[in-house]
Parts: C-alpha cells; structure tokens; sequence
C-alpha cells in the first residue's frame, strides 16, 4: 500500500510529535511517575489495545483460518455451495483487514506484513505464470512467502476467486487456480496469526495458530507491542506519545482512503490503482477503512457511541466542539463515499469521487487538530 499525504498540514503536526511508535527515540530514561493527565490517557491507550487492536486482529486472524479451511474443502469438492463459503469468508477476514487499517504501525509495518498481503493491483501475467509452473506449485505457500506482495494476500485471492464483481463458476476455476490459492490463503492466515500475536504475546493465541508460525520459524517470543502502548512510546514511559501514535493511524487511513485509493483513479494519477476491482468491493473498502476509524475514536470494535475510555470521550471533554465536529464529519464521509456510483472500478471518474475526496480532507484534518489539542491540553 503506498502513503499519501498532504505534506504542508503533516509537516506542522510532526513538529509537534516528533517521534515513531517503531522508531528509536532518547535512550535517557523518563521518569515513570506519571501525571494525572498521563494515568487518563493511559488507561485510554490500553482500553484501544484491549477494546479496539486485539479483538480486530483476532477476529481477523479467525476469519482468515476459516477461509483458508474453506478453500482446502473446495480444493477436494469443487461445488457452487463451497466456492461460496470461501466468497464469504473472503469479505468477513477483509472487513476486519479493512477495519485494522487505523492501526498500521507496529508489527504490520515492521514485518512488512500490509504490503504482503494487501498490494494492489495484482500482478496477473506472473500469477498466470505461477499456475502454469509445476515447480512454484509445488512448494507454493514458501514461494508466497518469499516474494514481494502483488501477488499474495487478499487481491491474489480475489483475481482467482472473481471477475466482474461476481463469485467465479466454480467448473472454471482450475486445478492449478485451485492449488495457488490454498498457498495463498495459507500464508495469508499465517500472516494474520503473526499480527495477533505481535500484539497479544505468542501465549495468547490458540495452540493451532501457534503451530502455524513455528512452521516458518516465526515465534516472536519477545514482541510485546500490547505491553508498548500501555506503557508509553518505546517502553520508557511516553504514554502521550502512545496516544499520539493511536491518532496518526486514525490520520493516516483517512488520508490514504481519500488521497490514494480514491484520489489516484480519480486524477487519473494511475486508473489502475484501484482496491478490490474484480469483487467490486472497492467502495466497501473505503467505508470500512472510515469505520475502522470510527470505531477506534469511541474506543470499541464496532462502538456507535463513544466509550467512558475512548480518545473522543476525552476530546469531547476537553474541546467538546471540536469532538462534535469529528462526529458530524464521520458520518459525512461514510455518506459521500456511498454516494460515489458502484462499482467504484466503472465509475472512478464520477463527480462524487471528489465530494468523498473533500470530505476525507476534512476529517483528516479535524484529526490533525485533535492531535494538537490533546498534546496542548
């Protein structure tokens, strides 16, 4: 996924937060005694781990296993009725993807793990030569593994999966198809095993998913992002910083659903940098990208309201307009990209691509304004 950003406005906010959540900031240790402001925006910082990150990953993590098992059975008992449950599975394990794309820090981006399995647009002539390699087929899953995404992750899975924003017949999908796709939804799951339990510690996710990640050599016993956030920035005790963090990943999605997936097609930029095209799931995308926002805000997966411990609770607290004026322009935005014709792959030049563009810019800059009025609180 490429970033995008509205450098002038990004430039005077990282002059206020002036630090990144893998980066390496001061080794001089911060004294721990934490502030009243501090122990409010901590318990806030660890309600997001434990309300928001950890079960989105872990609803993720279980929806791409179950995706992956389905795909298995399809692979033995190629019927319409189980190519469907794999369709399905396929759109639940993306809402949640979708959905996680507030939090792109951590071991998504250190593990390189977003560009894995979530780069479009698929790279067709080689997957075509993939099916045709008896070699690459063979050991599949490892050669998904080891090479750049454009070819694995959720778009791979969907060139094979649709065309045309419906479900493939499932007598023309081939044996081969067939096998590439069981390697990719395997390293697909494995992918997602290792964001759950990045965030969660190896401990705590099911022995089954454990199993999967011994099998790459992946075990991450010493990841301990859950425990980062809770503590402040690097462990040191900057819990603004954690909080702070939390908001540019809320920043930073808006940005790139409205600069990038929607903006480049629409300034004709690249027509071909398009989300989703052969499902025709782009625009679901988009809104789940802004939901995932949305939920984050009010501090709970799939929250309407803002939770007691939520970033929006206490911006309502301390400048309850500008919390207002987040809430109106949530549902501005979700409104204006369902407004955009579907399917967005058809319709990308369409004059509601630029009422959605204009109002993701402005809720990423009232996010841009929040972000300043916490810190100077």
């Amino acid at each position: 996924m490429k970033k995008f950003f509205k450098f002038p406005l990004l430039i005077a906010i990282l002059a206020l937060t002036s630090f990144s959540f893998v980066s390496c900031g001061s080794d001089d240790d911060k004294d721990l005694e934490l502030t009243e402001k501090e122990k409010e925006l901590q318990a806030i910082n660890e309600a997001y781990l434990k309300e928001v990150i950890l079960p989105v990953y872990k609803s993720l993590s279980d929806e791409s296993l179950k995706l992956q098992s389905a795909l298995v059975t399809l692979q033995s008992d190629k019927t319409e009725a189980n190519l469907r449950t794999v369709c399905d599975y396929w759109f639940s394990a993306r809402k949640y993807w979708e959905w996680s794309e507030a939090f792109l820090y951590g071991p998504a981006d250190a593990y390189k793990i977003d560009p894995h399995i979530d780069t479009w647009p698929t790279d067709i002539p080689e997957v075509e030569a993939i099916i045709q390699d008896e070699n690459k087929l063979n050991n599949i899953q490892q050669y998904i593994y080891d090479n750049e995404g454009g070819l694995a992750g959720f778009h791979g899975l969907e060139y094979i999966l649709f065309r045309q924003g419906a479900r493939r017949p499932a007598d023309e999908i081939t044996v081969n198809e067939l096998r590439f796709a069981v390697g990719v939804s395997k390293d697909l799951a494995m992918s997602c095993f290792r964001l759950e339990s990045a965030w969660a510690g190896n401990e705590n996710i099911s022995g089954e998913k454990q199993d999967v990640l011994k099998e790459f050599g992946i075990t991450d016993d010493d990841d301990d992002y859950g425990d980062r956030m809770i503590e402040g920035y690097d462990r040191k005790g900057d819990i603004l910083g954690s909080t702070t963090q939390i908001i540019d990943g809320f920043w930073t999605i808006i940005d790139e659903v409205g600069a990038g997936k929607i903006g480049t097609a629409y300034n004709g930029d690249d027509i071909d940098y398009i989300e989703s095209p052969h499902a025709y799931n782009s625009l679901q995308d988009f809104e789940d990208n802004i939901l995932g926002v949305r939920h984050g805000y009010f501090g709970a997966m799939g929250a309407t309201s803002a939770k007691d411990k939520s970033i929006a609770a206490y911006l309502k607290k301390i400048n309850p307009e500008l919390d207002q004026k987040i809430q109106n322009a949530f549902d501005d935005c979700i409104a204006k990209i369902q407004e955009i014709p579907s399917p967005f792959v058809l319709n990308y030049t369409s004059p509601k691509c630029l009422d959605a563009i204009e109002a993701c810019e402005e809720l990423y800059d009232l996010f841009l304004e929040a972000e300043i009025a916490i810190k100077q609180y």
